[in-house]
């Protein structure tokens, strides 16, 4: 029976890719496509030949038809390929007990990447059989968030999810979900907070004021632009220490993640000056070792590089610039147990194994220096000293009693000196916030205050002067000489308001030269209180301030440009103070407080991966 030929290249494509597909021919394979090859495709000429034959078609057709349909799979596949991946998938935390094997504990799961964090979960909780709830995903170092695709953040094809698993139900894991959202509100009080160099006028508010100190303790000043987000970083960090603390090892990952976010907002400069950045590297590394995770953190490797570096350059290579400074460097050496413990374990899980076993032991050398009597631990306590200042004494003084007493009190002395600074500091500061500002804008200083007060000038009439003159002292004397009716009246213009001005309180105005309309009516708009009136006409020429006289200007726009002595410059919101008052508890009040690590964990890790060594070496 006679067949016909193809009339066009549609009917020769169609007819060729039905042959393919009957004969199972992989054109994207080898030998017809070489792995990682670019180049043409390969065809067998029986294979040509073979089909030019059957297909009654040109050789040079069938060729140029088969390359056609290989580029196009290859192209779709391409297309396919940056669609979907295969994800590594690990377990940890609170798993839940029986409902998955230590096998499933790690998976591998396909899935389309334009798909959201939410989607992802899902799928890991049907994977996995554990509450959506109860999982939290991180990935290339960030939480996934549950909005957003996962491609669009970083999310690859061989990428590594791990999935930190929570004991809580929903409603209890929304009230951490609420926490989170409060340190996010923190983060808005934290940053009125840094404006202010004093911490606000109100004592309960500079309780929660964030201070950064040198390694002494001694308070230190940034430039205010710079303040805002240093604090809000350190806020974060302490949170995250106070729940790496609780051995709550899955919130802390959250919370110090979120506090490298608000550090990276700093600059490099600041982060070179301090410690913190360094440390906050350590305890995310830290923080992913406890959950099982240490060989998948993709940049545990440069977090300890950067560490390392930031130690020496606060330290010094040998801790000599620290010692010189504090008199004694033990403590600190306890960030130096985990940070070699760190890069041992990165070591063995690259392989290592001589650097790792190298560092390990050099981590266990100095842990051994580090290792406190318990009796004399106890003892140093029953003198009245807590925990934390019992082991830092201890171990700074190598374990004498006598030492670690002198030091622990001498350290004490040496806070409650800075307190008592800081304290008159900030004394002084409020008492220049009652008294107001110069007409320049400036607080009227207290230290002249004082010094006119000590001559027997009335209080009323030296803040007057102040503010009249700028805080010149020697003009502020003179107007107050100059004007003696000036002084009685400041002391004895607390009056009650009559409703009008009388002949005697507008001579008392005019007799300092003031035009006679414009002090009756500024008494008038500062019902009858002839200080005021005068202070107000001395401090702008005789003339009443184009706010003052209309009468429909904002009141708020009057106050703040003239402060009243008795307010506050600044107010926070409930929740202000309420995000404040939450993580407040967190934020330590001693200086060293994230150096008093006990060192139990280090000693079980060194030993266990000691051991994992001698039996790889065995």
């Amino acid at each position: 029976m006679a067949s016909s030929s193809p009339t066009n290249d549609d009917e020769a494509t169609q007819v060729i890719r039905q042959k393919l597909i009957a004969e199972k021919i992989k054109l994207w394979a080898p030998p017809y496509t070489e792995k990682g090859a670019t180049s043409k495709g390969v065809y067998p000429e029986e294979l040509l030949e073979r089909y030019a034959s059957e297909l009654k078609l040109p050789r040079q057709v069938v060729e140029e038809t088969l390359e056609s349909l290989r580029l196009h799979t290859l192209a779709r596949l391409a297309t396919r390929r940056l669609q979907e991946a295969t994800l590594m998938v690990k377990l940890t935390g609170n798993i839940p007990g029986g409902q998955t094997s230590t096998e499933k504990k790690t998976f591998d799961l396909q899935t389309e990447l334009e798909i959201t964090g939410k989607d992802l979960k899902q799928k890991i909780a049907e994977r996995s059989g554990i509450p959506e709830d109860h999982l939290k995903l991180i990935s290339c170092g960030s939480v996934l968030q549950d909005a957003a695709s996962i491609h669009s953040q970083h999310v690859r094809h061989g990428s590594q999810v791990m999935v930190i698993c929570l004991s809580e139900t929903e409603i209890e894991a929304r009230g951490r979900e609420k926490q989170a959202t409060n340190l996010i509100k923190t983060k808005e009080a934290a940053a009125i907070l840094a404006k202010r160099k004093d911490g606000g006028s109100s004592g309960s508010r500079e309780r929660y004021f964030l201070q950064i100190a040198d390694q002494t303790g001694k308070p230190i000043d940034i430039p205010d632009d710079e303040r805002e987000a240093l604090s809000v970083a350190l806020t974060l960090n302490e949170k995250g220490k106070a729940c790496l603390k609780r051995k709550q090892y899955g919130e802390a990952l959250l919370i110090l993640l979120e506090a490298e976010k608000a550090f990276s907002q700093c600059r490099s400069e600041i982060l070179n000056t301090v410690d913190n950045f360094a440390v906050l590297c350590l305890d995310i590394v830290w923080c992913y070792l406890c959950l099982q995770n240490m060989n998948e953190l993709p940049d545990a490797e440069a977090k300890l590089k950067r560490c390392e570096d930031c130690f020496r350059r606060s330290y010094g290579d040998d801790l000599q610039r620290l010692t010189s400074l504090k008199g004694q460097n033990t403590q600190e050496l306890a960030l130096y147990v985990r940070l070699y413990l760190l890069q041992g374990i990165q070591a063995f899980y690259q392989q290592e194994r001589n650097k790792s076993l190298e560092l390990l032991q050099k981590s266990e050398g100095i842990l051994a220096s580090l290792q406190v009597d318990e009796g004399k631990l106890m003892q140093v306590i029953s003198m009245g000293f807590d925990v934390r200042e019992a082991r830092l004494g201890l171990r700074a003084a190598h374990g004498s009693v006598s030492l670690a007493v002198t030091n622990i009190t001498e350290q004490r002395e040496r806070r409650k000196e800075i307190q008592e600074k800081e304290k008159q500091k900030q004394k002084k500061r409020r008492l220049e916030k009652r008294l107001g500002k110069t007409a320049n804008g400036e607080w009227v200083k207290a230290e002249i205050y004082h010094t006119l007060i000590s001559m027997g000038f009335p209080k009323t009439a030296v803040v007057s002067a102040l503010k009249q003159t700028n805080n010149d002292l020697h003009r502020a004397l003179e107007v107050m000489q100059e004007h003696p009716d000036l002084l009685t009246m400041m002391d004895t213009d607390e009056r009650p308001w009559q409703g009008q001005a009388t002949d005697e309180m507008i001579a008392q105005v005019s007799e300092l030269g003031f035009n006679r309309d414009v002090a009756q009516l500024a008494l008038f708009r500062y019902h009858g209180n002839v200080g005021k009136a005068v202070e107000v006409l001395l401090s702008n020429g005789g003339m009443l301030p184009p706010q003052a006289a209309t009468p429909s200007s904002d009141p708020s726009r009057a106050s703040t440009s003239r402060t009243d002595p008795s307010s506050s410059d600044e107010e926070l919101t409930d929740e202000q103070r309420k995000a404040i008052a939450d993580i407040a508890p967190d934020i330590p009040d001693h200086e060293e407080d994230y150096l008093d690590l006990t060192l139990e964990e280090e000693a079980k890790f060194i030993q266990e991966y000691k051991v994992m060594l001698a039996s790889l070496s065995g």
